[in-house]
């Protein structure tokens, strides 16, 4: 609605009403004039009708503003609006005449108003109604198409606001997972090699420098995600020492591939958690990067079998919070809607999760 408390609104009802005024009354004044001459007194004359009309839609505009009319029903704001137009289009007449009878002069006005007929009078009502029930329906019109499309822009907002309150939470969730297991590999280390415990604690530091820097900036490189990785596996590989086996095969072209942080952490960690228990030692895990058309390819592939995190026939599974894949394929729904695959499958004796992502979609969104 348009209130004097939005400057904005009031900035534009002022525009469209000085600027719909004078364009009506300049086209009709050279329309006036293209059939009969006027002179200094006609013209002001002519003048002073559109400025009543257009003090008079001032009037309108306040009692309209007064009426509330989103909480009436149509028929009842119709009614005001029809009996508005009606009453002020006699105000109209009366005021301009009044106004005109000092610029005419007094004989000239009184032969003009001698060649005016009752029907003449109740025409000239019926025009200045026909125009004020335009401008008012205008009105209402601009007023309902503003409404609209501010309340299209707090939809959006408020979709935009719950969409990052979820990633967010997302990433909360996430994270714990990842610092719960990385601790868990440093306890089982602190008390029998304090070197590289503390070694696995400077990894861990180097882990949560990246998980601060990238918090607030949503996509980083592939390789920035790649480095984290490697700094996860430091702190792995000292627990398991040679049970644990670990090649990268990166395409350069990936390196820079924007994708959300932390996105590919959890599909290794899956593969160290579950491929410790299901594969014979050594666990062997590639991870392998490239470009393939429109699309970066992600390939985490472990020695082992495929074991679901809501089985529970396994009693002695390992430990973890169980949010890892599941917020990855969340995470991926909302940054890449309609435009990922993620895929598991079991290929001679290794489990292999695939991670496809379409170059379409680029920016920031978390």
């Amino acid at each position: 609605m348009i209130t004097p408390n939005n400057p904005g609104k009031i900035s534009l009802f002022w525009v469209l009403q000085i600027s719909g005024w004078l364009l009506y009354g300049v086209i009709y004044y050279l329309i006036y004039l293209s059939h009969k001459d006027l002179d200094a007194a006609n013209t002001f004359g002519f003048a002073v009708t559109y400025m009543v009309a257009f003090l008079v839609t001032i009037i309108m505009r306040w009692i309209y503003q007064k009426l509330d009319y989103q909480h009436r029903s149509i028929l009842n704001v119709s009614t005001v609006v029809i009996l508005c137009s009606i009453s002020f289009a006699v105000i109209w007449l009366y005021v301009d005449r009044f106004i005109s009878y000092p610029i005419y002069g007094v004989a000239k006005f009184q032969e003009a108003m001698d060649k005016i007929t009752w029907r003449g009078n109740v025409g000239q009502i019926y025009w200045n109604s026909f125009i004020l029930f335009t401008w008012s329906a205008l009105y209402f019109l601009i007023n309902f198409w503003r409404q609209w499309n501010e309340q299209v822009l707090r939809t959006e907002k408020a979709e935009l606001l719950a969409h990052s309150a979820q990633l967010q939470m997302l990433r909360y969730q996430l994270n714990p997972h990842f610092l719960f297991n990385s601790l868990n590999s440093i306890r089982a280390l602190i008390l029998e090699d304090q070197h590289n415990a503390r070694e696995m604690v400077s990894e861990l530091a180097e882990l949560l420098r990246y998980s601060l820097v990238s918090k607030n900036n949503g996509d980083v490189p592939l390789s920035e995600e790649i480095t984290a990785i490697k700094h996860y596996f430091a702190i792995e590989k000292k627990r398991f020492e040679e049970n644990l086996q670990v090649t990268f095969d990166i395409d350069p072209l990936a390196e820079e591939y924007p994708i959300p942080s932390f996105l590919v952490h959890p599909l290794v960690e899956n593969a160290v958690k579950y491929g410790m228990k299901t594969s014979e030692m050594p666990l062997t895990i590639s991870i392998q990067a490239k470009i393939q058309g429109n699309k970066l390819s992600i390939l985490v592939r472990n020695s082992g079998k495929w074991l679901s995190e809501t089985d529970d026939s396994e009693r002695s599974r390992p430990a973890g919070t169980g949010t890892g894949l599941k917020n990855v394929k969340e995470r991926l729904e909302n940054r890449f809607s309609g435009n990922y695959e993620l895929q598991h499958a079991e290929q001679a004796g290794c489990v292999v999760l695939k991670l496809s992502i379409s170059r379409v979609i680029e920016g920031n969104h978390e």
